[in-house]
């Protein structure tokens, strides 16, 4: 057996726990958490003043920033745990396309707590969903397993009512508008009864510009979601004002 394949079963099977050292600086920890004490302090937590409505980081307390306002209509509330910036955007990569698919349970976990703490009360958790293509050549969806470890947490069920019918332009490409449009007629609900009536929990690993969440919330409502919340890892901070 390679040693290359020998890692990847220690990692699969759990016989290496990642709290054993630090996900940033690699510091032996015995254990105790997934971040040494330093690197935790150091982390952009999102939690001084943001947008109450789109959850972003702001410079002053606000109800809506200039990135949402008359844009995130569908997206009832949302609430991120940090701001996209080092050392998290980095982790958030390397959880999506690296060997650190057990960082989305140390996600999660921080995510539940935003959950209680905001009071969302879900009927159900959904996530953003992939092509089939898409998620073959990449492995696993990041947002259905982050939706899937917080299902288990906060013992709200999980579905995967929410289905991606084509392909689309990366979005990392394009602006806000075009972002949009992109995804336009790109998702569909599989299952309306599994939404209808309901307060729909959306879960993704990153708020852009807020296009997908938005999207996926029109089409959660347009099924019968009676409130959508968002929850995701990290968001971009807003847009700031050009006072005169």
């Amino acid at each position: 057996m390679r040693l290359k394949e020998f890692l990847s079963r220690i990692l699969t099977f759990g016989l290496y726990d990642p709290k054993w050292r630090c996900n940033v600086c690699g510091k032996e920890i015995f254990g105790e958490g997934y971040f040494c004490k330093e690197c935790y302090d150091n982390l952009p937590f999102n939690d001084k003043t943001f947008c109450q409505h789109c959850g972003r980081e702001t410079d002053e307390a606000t109800d809506y920033c200039l990135t949402c306002k008359g844009f995130m209509v569908s997206v009832d509330a949302a609430r991120s745990v940090f701001t996209y910036k080092k050392p998290i955007n980095s982790l958030i990569k390397k959880a999506k396309y690296g060997n650190g698919k057990y960082l989305l349970s140390a996600f999660a976990e921080t995510l539940s707590y935003l959950y209680f703490k905001n009071s969302f009360n879900a009927d159900v958790v959904c996530f953003v969903p992939m092509t089939e293509k898409r998620k073959r050549k990449r492995g696993y969806n990041q947002s259905e397993e982050l939706a899937t470890r917080l299902s288990e947490i906060i013992k709200v069920p999980v579905t995967d009512c929410l289905v991606k019918s084509r392909e689309t332009e990366r979005q990392a490409k394009l602006g806000k508008a075009d972002r949009k449009e992109n995804l336009k007629g790109s998702f569909k609900v599989s299952d309306k009864k599994s939404v209808n009536g309901k307060t729909v929990l959306l879960v993704d690993d990153v708020t852009t510009t807020g296009a997908t969440a938005e999207t996926l919330a029109e089409t959660l409502k347009k099924a019968g979601a009676v409130k959508v919340y968002l929850l995701t890892v990290a968001s971009v901070p807003a847009k700031k004002e050009i006072k005169t």
